[in-house]
């Protein structure tokens, strides 16, 4: 029979980098993530190079991300962190609501997007999407759902097979 030590029972810690250009912002996110229990905010980036170097060396679980960081922006950024640090999910906090930007995230490697100031709680989305969820706006989800069953129907078809009734 194992035996389950103390450590054993304590959850890990989600390590956090935030990656946001206005630094009062990215302040309030530190102190906010930081009060969450197992939550460590473990950096901070202002730039999309500082972003890339930054999860690079740490390897956080979570990278909080925006979009319009200075010279490499966020989107630039998506790939690159797919690259250097596969384990490392990102949620992307951005002013841009256009359904067609947080598609174009998600396609990128996001695997969460919050339109900032709209009442979301980072921590249910920091959360589900550690557990390997996605989180976004239901309209989006709907969205990407839509193409993907209108994609398998075409694929079927061109397959020879009969559209369902």
């Amino acid at each position: 029979m194992a035996h389950l030590g103390r450590a054993d029972l304590i959850p890990s810690m989600i390590r956090i980098v935030i990656a946001e250009d206005d630094p009062g912002l990215c302040e309030l996110f530190r102190e906010q993530l930081s009060l969450v229990p197992g939550f460590e905010v473990i950096g901070e980036a202002h730039s999309g190079r500082e972003a890339i170097a930054i999860v690079g060396r740490l390897n956080p679980d979570i990278l909080t991300l925006g979009i319009d960081l200075p010279g490499i922006g966020g989107m630039e950024v998506l790939p690159v962190v797919g690259w250097c640090s596969p384990k490392t999910k990102v949620i992307v906090l951005s002013d841009h609501d256009e359904d067609a930007t947080i598609l174009e995230a998600l396609e990128l490697g996001a695997k969460g997007y919050i339109v900032k100031g709209d009442g979301t709680n980072l921590e249910k989305a920091i959360r589900a999407v550690q557990r390997g969820e996605v989180w976004a706006r239901r309209r989006v989800t709907t969205r990407v759902l839509d193409q993907l069953i209108g994609l398998a129907r075409r694929t079927f078809q061109e397959a020879g097979g009969e559209p369902a009734p």
